[in-house]
């Protein structure tokens, strides 16, 4: 993708059915959330054009990660984006794009970024007024709150993820810090976290 096509870009996924109109579907899926770390300081020092170009290009190329992973971007949120993976072996697909995706905070150490992963059932559907083009497809849910959370407690290159996703996924350990029970705001009892360190081996990918 073009850095320059992505605020155009369409924002229902392929896992959207093309006739859907009304219906919501609840199925199960692993939800992936990507922000990126200092944006204030960054837009601070740049300009509005050269930060678009800077933040474009990013979520574009995170984007062509996604799909690389069989993955659906469902929304770009601000200087991130949410995406779903579906199917068999979705939790091992939404890890290994994460992985994929913290390698580029190396190669690009001045857009860094934290990675939040979760798997549990969702729901998706359309949400908005029934005037048309004003209804966007989106996918929520406690699972959908989990990625993100745990994505906003990641460090820069670093990828959070609950124990039992990892488990599921049955990915090589190399440069996992298993965290304990862990205190996610918004949910009453702690959860089981593991985090993937800056620098996690390829060898998981």
């Amino acid at each position: 993708m073009h850095p320059s096509s992505l605020i155009d870009c369409a924002a229902v996924p392929a896992a959207c059915p093309p006739d859907a109109g009304g219906g919501e579907d609840l199925f199960e899926a692993a939800v992936l959330f990507t922000d990126m770390r200092g944006s204030s300081d960054l837009v601070t020092r740049t300009t509005p054009r050269e930060y678009f170009r800077l933040l474009n290009t990013s979520l574009s190329a995170q984007a062509e990660c996604v799909r690389g992973f069989e993955g659906d971007v469902i929304k770009y949120t601000g200087d991130g984006l949410m995406a779903v993976f579906r199917g068999m072996g979705r939790s091992s697909l939404a890890l290994r794009c994460a992985l994929a995706l913290a390698r580029t905070c190396e190669r690009e150490p001045g857009l860094p970024f934290g990675i939040g992963v979760a798997d549990g059932p969702v729901l998706a559907g359309f949400v908005g007024p029934e005037t048309p083009g004003e209804r966007h497809y989106d996918v929520v849910g406690a699972t959908v709150h989990l990625a993100a959370r745990l994505c906003a407690m990641a460090g820069a290159g670093e990828v959070m993820t609950t124990t039992s996703t990892h488990d599921t996924a049955q990915l090589p350990a190399a440069a996992l810090r298993p965290m304990g029970p862990v205190a996610v705001p918004g949910f009453p009892e702690a959860i089981e976290c593991v985090a993937f360190e800056r620098g996690a081996a390829t060898a998981s990918l």
